[in-house]
């Protein structure tokens, strides 16, 4: 092989072989090390003639030692403590509009900032701007009207950067400036997709300072290529938590929610992004290490006759979203009950629904359709419904609606000429009504076999599970659960392509092709949604507690 250019395989470990390579003759290559493969580790390299014949394979061993740990984490549980075991940790002070009060993503509590005066600083800077770092946070905007930072670092005149939300490209976004004057270029990484109010959204943004680029992530997912940034320069001043320093002073005060601040001084790998944003349990004394943790964004209980009357249901999540009933009522139920046996059965308050025009919604969206949710309900059909079989049915138990379709939702369809059916979790490509639908369903049940008893369904989006396709690993998947079981083969369903629904959250109907559909005839006890993906564990829990 004389050429100037070598062809070449690698393998690491028992992993797949890569796709050919070429580079000059001189040239480094790169081999890109996901945190699974921190330890001994093993390449295999070999190069082969444009006819395909192979050298000998070299075999090199190379250990990997674990990135650094962050140089800060603010978990907001009741202080600006950092948890880091760094030698001098940077604790943050508060200003005027800013506690440690709000519901928390993970644990007790999150920071909430008024967008007026309130803020967070450390006493110095937690990362030098000059080189590489990362920074990570969950945000939950109260509203999208102004622009809005949630993290920077002070410099003399401006923030050496600013992980921020900009009211006139309405994007997330991830910004170096060129340098610290009062009007200077800016090189920005920005979200794909606009952003909604209301809901907890995980951002990262990486400088790289060998790549000399920027990068924004949100949800674990990066946002278009990374962006040139060529003029590093140090901001020695404080981290500055929901507001950024400009030539006037300090802008872009940030109303809303903020937990789970962490700082790295080193670039994080797509791979750790991910990891940072599935948000998983840390504490091994719980029995669900590894598992992400979930947080309670919704809670309407229709058995709940204290909460639940006349035409709302509260909800006692913390949120206050009020779900209003539209043709549904709240009335008493009995079941259970034997004549025979004289048992009397069990008589419950539940949410009504007639099939044909009733439903409940809430002020919408409840979660980052973009990012893992969860969401559980307990539901029983009206079998006498469904006994035409001439006819197919699809009605939908609850769901989020968007302009044209729902975001997502779960329904009960029935073929026609067929007396069972299956539980859907679904969702379309697009909001248009040309969409398409991925979509994951259960084993065959019979409605007039479930004789109207309760089942609970659970439906998680993952947006931050990999599952193999036909066009190669993609992020995110549908997952579905009726009781305790996770329906499907062992193969998760794909969808690699999540888009926000806007509308309301609905109970009892669907959006489809523009229009109000899939009318639900039955009952509806509880609705909960949860930030997050869920663990299988903790849903046969639940089911088996509740049951």
């Amino acid at each position: 092989m004389q050429s100037d250019v070598v062809s070449y395989k690698w393998r690491l470990n028992s992993g797949p072989v890569s796709a050919p390579i070429s580079v000059a003759k001189g040239a480094v290559g790169r081999v890109n090390i996901t945190p699974d493969q921190v330890g001994e580790n093993t390449i295999q390299v070999w190069g082969f003639d444009a006819a395909g014949h192979s050298s000998h394979t070299g075999y090199y061993k190379f250990l990997v030692n674990p990135g650094a740990k962050p140089s800060g984490v603010w978990h907001f549980d009741g202080d600006g403590s950092d948890s880091t075991t760094t030698a001098a940790p940077h604790a943050l002070s508060t200003g005027t509009g800013a506690a440690y009060a709000g519901p928390g993503r993970a644990g007790t509590a999150s920071l909430k900032l008024d967008g007026t005066a309130g803020y967070a600083q450390s006493s110095g800077p937690v990362v030098d701007t000059t080189k590489s770092f990362s920074l990570s946070t969950w945000v939950r905007l109260a509203d999208i009207s102004r622009s809005q930072t949630f993290v920077s670092q002070q410099a003399t005149t401006l923030s050496g950067f600013a992980l921020h939300y900009s009211a006139t490209s309405k994007r997330f976004v991830f910004s170096r400036y060129a340098s610290d004057v009062a009007a200077p270029a800016a090189s920005r990484s920005t979200s794909l997709a606009a952003p909604a109010a209301g809901v907890w959204s995980h951002l990262t943004g990486v400088y790289d300072a060998a790549a000399q680029t920027v990068q924004l992530y949100v949800n674990g997912r990066p946002q278009g290529a990374p962006v040139a940034f060529t003029t590093p320069w140090a901001a020695t001043g404080p981290l500055q938590i929901g507001r950024f320093h400009n030539s006037t002073g300090y802008v872009e005060y940030f109303n809303g929610l903020i937990d789970e601040v962490h700082v790295w001084s080193r670039v994080l790998a797509d791979a750790e992004v991910v990891q940072d944003a599935r948000l998983e349990d840390e504490d091994i004394s719980d029995g669900d290490a590894g598992a992400p943790k979930p947080a309670l964004v919704a809670k309407w209980n229709a058995t709940d006759t204290v909460n639940a009357t006349g035409a709302t249901v509260k909800d006692t999540s913390g949120f206050g979203r009020t779900l209003g009933l539209s043709g549904a009522t709240l009335g008493q139920i009995t079941t259970g009950a034997d004549p025979d046996t004289g048992e009397p059965g069990t008589t419950r308050q539940t949410m009504q629904l007639n099939g044909t025009s009733a439903y409940a919604s809430a002020a919408g969206p409840i979660v980052d359709d973009t990012g893992s949710f969860t969401a559980t309900a307990w539901v029983s059909l009206d079998p006498t419904k469904f006994t035409d079989t001439t006819k197919s049915y699809a009605v939908q138990a609850f769901g989020q609606a968007g302009t044209s379709q729902s975001s997502w939702g779960v329904w009960y369809e029935q073929p026609a000429g067929s007396s069972q059916g299956r539980w859907s979790f679904g969702r379309p490509d697009k909001d248009s009504t040309d969409a398409l639908w991925s979509k994951t369903q259960s084993d065959a049940v019979g409605a007039a076999g479930l004789n109207g008893a309760p089942v609970m369904l659970t439906v998680v989006y993952d947006a931050q599970t990999t599952v193999d396709t036909a066009a190669g690993p993609k992020l995110g998947s549908l997952i579905l659960y009726v009781n305790n079981a996770r329906m499907g083969n062992a193969d998760d369903v794909s969808f690699p392509a999540p888009w926000q629904g806007t509308g309301a959250f609905e109970v009892g109907r669907a959006e489809i092709d523009s229009a109000a559909a899939r009318y639900f005839p039955g009952t509806v006890d509880s609705v909960r949604v949860w930030s997050g993906a869920t663990s299988t564990a903790v849903i046969a829990d639940r089911f088996n507690t509740e049951q």
